[in-house]
């Protein structure tokens, strides 16, 4: 019986599956994904100094299809590259948007799955996409995983042609599973995201503190911006004031 229930699940799962990628070229044409932002802000002064993109997936029945149904499913199958392309076209034409009304505009950073970074010539074709929209690449910094980062064996020669674009690089979840520094002393990023782990930490010990305030140091000292994820209240905005970090972003904020 607990057998017949393991494949009953996984068939489920196949057929769910199944169902979304079907449904996938009718929901990029009918605009079904839709671009949240999440502002950054600096924690001195509190002022808007930034935003990232982040995709949601809203079904034909109005609910929200979680992300962490989707992406995964997107980037073994290869419509991620898709999704990605999508994602970052929305952003440039939304900061055209609010360029042509007179508003200012600030960066929006777009993460670039893993799956992503394997495609030959992926900065030029970023850089054409911001070229056909107007917008600046400075405008439209990318993301990528530490993991990913680590992962790809082709990152310097990548970050070197997205830096020859005028693009700006993020190392985004630093320390959530590998903490290697070399991962930034290595690579030429411009941004060091810290993950939400350090915050959680300081939640719950002074070591937790202490330990993100060195982190922060070591990654300034290195040359690099520093932004804090995961920030969830004013006193956390304090701790990263008292750190020197340079841009927070998380729920306090959003």
């Amino acid at each position: 019986e607990i057998a017949q229930c393991l494949v009953g699940s996984e068939m489920c799962i196949r057929d769910r599956n199944r169902a979304m990628e079907d449904e996938f070229a009718g929901a990029i044409s009918n605009g079904q994904f839709e671009i949240w932002y999440q502002p950054k802000y600096n924690p001195v002064d509190n002022k808007l100094v930034g935003a990232e993109a982040l995709v949601r997936w809203r079904g034909g029945d109005g609910k929200l299809i979680s992300p962490a149904r989707f992406i995964p499913l997107f980037e073994k199958d290869g419509l991620i590259k898709t999704l990605d392309e999508y994602v970052f076209k929305s952003v440039c034409r939304q900061q055209a948007e609010w360029k042509s009304n007179g508003r200012q505009i600030i960066p929006v950073s777009i993460n670039l799955s893993r799956a992503t970074l394997y495609f030959e010539s992926v900065a030029e074709l970023y850089k054409c996409i911001a070229n056909e929209t107007g917008i600046d690449t400075k405008y439209v910094p990318i993301e990528i995983t530490e993991s990913a980062a680590i992962d790809n064996a082709n990152i310097k020669v990548l970050a070197d042609q997205f830096h020859n674009n005028g693009f700006s690089l993020l190392v985004d979840d630093f320390g959530s599973g590998y903490s290697l520094l070399n991962t930034v002393i290595d690579i030429p990023v411009n941004t060091v995201k810290i993950d939400k782990v350090f915050m959680d930490n300081c939640k719950t010990s002074e070591r937790g503190m202490y330990f993100l305030h060195q982190i922060v140091a070591v990654v300034k000292g290195l040359g690099y911006r520093v932004v804090c994820e995961g920030v969830e209240n004013l006193e956390q905005v304090e701790v990263l004031r008292k750190a020197g970090c340079e841009e927070a972003q998380g729920f306090w904020f959003a």
